[in-house]
Order: structure tokens, then sequence, then C-alpha cells
């Protein structure tokens, strides 16, 4: 589980702030719902993990 929450927080995370770049370099619309989506995902994951250290 503990190593779910990692991967899970930093993937989303490091996924919504490159996706931007990328979508910018194609000269497409950025998604904008779905990067703050997948950003507020990684910092639950990475919530859960700082709140159920002990006992994960």
């Amino acid at each position: 589980m503990k190593k779910l929450l990692t991967w899970g927080g930093v993937g989303l995370l490091t996924t919504a702030l490159l996706d931007p770049v990328l979508y910018s370099m194609l000269e497409q619309p950025i998604p904008w719902g779905r990067d703050i989506a997948m950003a507020v995902g990684g910092g639950v994951c990475l919530y859960l993990l700082v709140k159920f250290r002990d006992s994960i």
C-alpha cells in the first residue's frame, strides 16, 4: 500500500505539472480540469501516506 500511494502521488503530481508544458509545445488547448484533478489526486495520495505513516 505504501508503494502504491508513493507511486500514485509522485506520478500524478509529475504528470499534472508536465502535461501543460507538453500541450503548450503542441499548441493545443490545455485541459485544465484534468490537470487539476491529477494534482488533487496526487496531493491526496501523499496526504494519506503522511497521515497513516505509522500504520502502513
